[in-house]
């Protein structure tokens, strides 16, 4: 009987934690922060110097698509025909190289090739208490309009 009691005490605690951990846990598609290989636009006859200077500007447009594009366009959709106005990248290009315009467009047409493969995904687990904390901060902010009202009507 002794026994009992204590596993009832035990699953009173830890029943309820691990249901808060479990809704509290949710996961989530980001895009890999390790640029997929086929994303670098590199033609065959460049040389060393400009093969480093376009793979540092495809690690400029990737980067503005982990930072800004996978925040404004759903993981699993097509990404629009143009490129937004924050798909920029900030590097500095060589003299005699391609016009800004033109990498810009190029690349985003690499970044819709890749967006769609599972490859270029990964899924992390986050922590997330919105469930319980919006519900809590709703039911105060309506005792506060009720106190209020209360008060100016008195």
């Amino acid at each position: 009987m002794l026994h009992n009691r204590k596993l009832g005490r035990l699953l009173i605690l830890i029943v309820p934690a691990a249901l808060f951990v479990y809704l509290s846990t949710r996961p989530h598609v980001r895009l890999r922060a390790d640029m997929p290989p086929q994303f670098v636009d590199i033609p065959a006859a460049a040389g060393a110097k400009q093969r480093e200077a376009e793979e540092r500007l495809a690690r400029e447009y990737w980067n503005c698509a982990l930072t800004v594009i996978q925040w404004k366009y759903t993981h699993g959709l097509q990404l629009p025909d143009s490129p937004p106005e924050q798909f920029w990248a900030s590097t500095q290009l060589p003299p005699g190289s391609e016009p800004v315009s033109s990498s810009r467009v190029r690349y985003w047409h690499r970044l819709q090739r890749v967006w769609l493969q599972p490859s270029s995904w990964v899924t992390v687990q986050t922590w997330n208490t919105d469930w319980l904390t919006k519900p809590i901060a709703r039911t105060l902010n309506r005792f506060e309009n009720y106190f209020k009202d209360l008060i100016q009507r008195g």
